[in-house]
């Protein structure tokens, strides 16, 4: 299944970490996790990753906390006064058992900050074994800050 997620919203400390230095987009490990429809991810007062609760179950090839994001890259977007983060989509796999219950995307740092949240559907939905799940960020990335 592809999934083209709706756009991301910050996190309302991610926005100060971001501006003061302690979440560094260039250096810092960004990971994308996997919520069901039970979990808190929505809430814009969460301010860690493991706050984020009712991860779907680390199993069928998914892993606690998610999977590190890859080719993460700040751009510019239609000029020099608008930046995003992007990076390559994300591909879960579900091997053996299936990723039940998803709903949400979260993106934070393992052990770290909660950065920004997604809802990938307006139902959670599972993942049949041996199907997979793309999360395909928007063109102009994750999001943007202006």
């Amino acid at each position: 299944i592809d999934m083209a997620a709706s756009a991301f919203s910050l996190y309302n400390t991610s926005k100060k970490y971001l501006m003061n230095g302690t979440v560094d987009l260039d250096t810092n490990t960004l990971k994308l996790k996997l919520c069901t429809s039970a979990s808190n991810a929505s809430t814009f007062t969460l301010s860690t990753f493991a706050s984020v609760d009712n991860e779907i179950s680390a199993r069928g090839g998914y892993v606690a906390n998610g999977d590190a994001l890859t080719s993460v890259e700040v751009t510019s977007v239609l000029s020099a006064k608008s930046y995003s983060l992007d990076c390559a989509d994300v591909v879960f796999t579900a091997s053996g058992s299936a990723l039940n219950n998803c709903k949400f995307a979260v993106i934070g740092i393992s052990g770290g900050k909660a950065i920004c949240w997604s809802k990938l559907s307006t139902s959670q939905f599972t993942i049949s074994s041996p199907n997979t799940l793309t999360i395909q960020f928007h063109a102009n990335g994750i999001f943007e800050m202006h």
